[in-house]
């Protein structure tokens, strides 16, 4: 008891800092002098940390303790996860301990490829097989070693008056004992930072990216900020930082940062590369995309009645009716399947067959008036502001017609041979006793089953479907949105089509009247042509005949 007494009293925070025992003198015969002040500050409260730390372990049982074999085969029989349960340890305790003993464990998809009788690889255990693993409740927590200095700095041999500070030049980040920061210790202010250095070369500008420079400005600010200050994209920064051998912070890091979390930077590693490059200056720059206003295309009254309608839509009760032709188009869905047991019964061809209605085969009939009451939800609430339905229950809106599509996702699950399967294997494998050629029937290995889960897909693009936060039902407004959306994509690609169409029939009106004009002028010439060399003609003989004239003899 008094040594646990003794132990429990070092841990009592209700001791002022003072009460640290001091250095020896033979201790601190062994310092150096220029750092025997230094030390004599800090050696006691690192001398008070390591005690601590031995009289603390020794407070710790072990959960359980077995040899490096024993652990191994169980691992290897049950899993990680399952040792974890076994024992009601933390499986990423259990984990970290179990790498830090050597073991090698399962690869991922080890139990999937076993469960399905495939081939698997196991590892074997390396030497020494009967060492004890102690296994805590907590992984041990070791302390990080503090990063050397690379610049020493020289300690005056007086000591500091109390109320005197330092001064230190800004770095982007000041890791903490635990190698952690706050946000108030790497926020600094950007704005103050210098132009980057460029130079002109071919007629170009080109940026002078420094190592340490470019370390210091992505752990300040974003990159994307980084890269609009070097006239750049991000991605061209990614580049530069990954040659020069640049960390820079990783997923999650500003949001961590605004939040007041720690967050962890990563110190700038030692490199025999060179410590500086230059890189073209694009010019180019992230710009992220304004969002485009919900139902912009429309004026303030109608989107207002719309926004209003789509936030107060409700689905209607079961027994409530539905739309006329939403009864109409079960009908014929039923009508269809009876027709469609008829035909696999008698052999039908496929060519011959009439087409399959809507919601006829992509979902099960389970879910058929799940999807049938979405539909009747979202007309009975559009049908007002002057929608529609058609006999193949598409929308219309603004005389543009938005289909909707239906799918249930499936269930993998291992077949189940029938007695008929059975039966016909057993055949198989009688003829395969007697012929060798005998043909294997062909049953299928798996049976893929509807699991309820429906997914929405307005006019074949947006995407709507049950997940973990929330089911169609809920989406109903969202729903009614898209289809006022896709409408307008509708009406705009149709009158592209029609100013496409109008400009194609206006060339082709164009070049029929240029290939008239042609043909005209084509004509007159010919005409013109022969009048000329009936004149030419005519010239020649006029001249003949008052030649032979002037002769006195007609020359016959």
């Amino acid at each position: 008891m008094k040594q646990f007494d003794a132990i429990m009293g070092k841990f009592d925070t209700s001791e002022p800092a003072e009460a640290s025992t001091p250095v020896t003198q033979q201790e601190n015969a062994e310092i150096p002098p220029e750092n025997a002040i230094k030390l004599s500050v800090n050696m006691p409260i690192a001398h008070e940390n390591n005690v601590r730390e031995e009289e603390f372990a020794l407070l710790r049982t072990p959960v359980i303790k077995l040899t490096r074999r024993q652990l191994y085969d169980e691992i290897w029989k049950i899993s990680v996860a399952g040792v974890a349960k076994k024992y009601g340890i933390i499986y990423a305790h259990l984990m970290k301990q179990v790498k830090e003993a050597n073991i090698p464990i399962p690869s991922s998809g080890y139990w999937t490829k076993l469960n399905c009788g495939k081939p698997v690889t196991k590892l074997e255990l390396s030497e020494p097989f009967d060492e004890v693993v102690s296994i805590f409740d907590a992984a041990p927590k070791r302390r990080k070693a503090k990063p050397k200095e690379t610049q020493k700095t020289k300690v005056s041999p007086e000591p500091l008056p109390k109320n005197e500070k330092v001064e230190e030049q800004p770095a982007p980040a000041v890791p903490a004992k635990d190698g952690s920061v706050t946000a108030a210790e790497t926020m600094t202010d950007t704005q103050t930072s210098q132009e980057p250095k460029t130079v002109e070369q071919y007629g170009q500008t080109y940026n002078v990216y420094n190592r340490e420079t470019l370390y210091k400005e992505v752990w300040e600010a974003p990159v994307t900020e980084v890269a609009k200050k070097y006239k750049v994209s991000d991605v061209a920064i990614h580049k530069v930082c990954k040659s020069l051998e640049v960390p820079t912070p990783p997923a999650g890091y500003w949001a961590k940062l605004r939040a007041g979390k720690p967050v962890t930077v990563i110190p700038l590693p030692k490199s025999d590369k060179v410590i500086q490059k230059t890189g073209i200056q694009t010019g180019v720059t992230y710009q992220p995309e304004p969002e485009k206003e919900t139902l912009a295309f429309l004026n303030e009254e109608d989107r207002s009645v719309i926004l209003t309608v789509a936030s107060q839509i409700l689905l209607p009760d079961e027994g409530a009716r539905m739309h006329p032709k939403i009864i109409a188009h079960r009908k014929t869905i039923a009508e269809w399947e009876k027709g469609h047991k008829n035909n696999e019964s008698i052999g039908w061809n496929r060519r011959n067959s009439e087409p399959v209605p809507f919601l006829a085969d992509s979902i099960s009939d389970e879910a058929l008036p799940r999807a049938c009451r979405i539909i009747d939800a979202l007309i009975k609430a559009m049908e007002p502001l002057g929608c529609s339905l058609t006999n193949d229950l598409g929308f219309v809106v603004n005389s543009e017609t938005v289909r909707l599509s239906f799918s249930e996702s499936q269930d993998q699950t291992r077949h189940i041979p029938t007695k008929e399967e059975n039966m016909q294997l057993l055949e198989y494998e009688e003829k395969r006793r007697r012929d060798s050629w005998a043909s294997k029937p062909q049953i299928r290995k798996y049976d893929y089953l509807y699991n309820g889960r429906l997914s929405l897909a307005v006019d074949g693009q947006k995407n709507f479907r049950d997940c973990k936060s929330y089911v169609l039902e809920e989406r109903l407004g969202n729903i009614m949105i898209r289809i006022y959306e896709a409408a307008e994509a509708l009406k705009e690609a149709r009158e592209a089509r029609e100013e496409a169409e109008r400009q194609r029939r206006e060339e082709e009106r164009r070049q029929e009247e240029r290939r008239e004009r042609y043909n005209v002028e084509v004509d007159r010439t010919l005409a013109l042509t022969n009048l000329a060399e009936d004149y030419d003609t005519a010239c020649m003989i006029r001249n003949y005949i008052a030649v032979v004239e002037a002769s006195g003899s007609l020359g016959f």
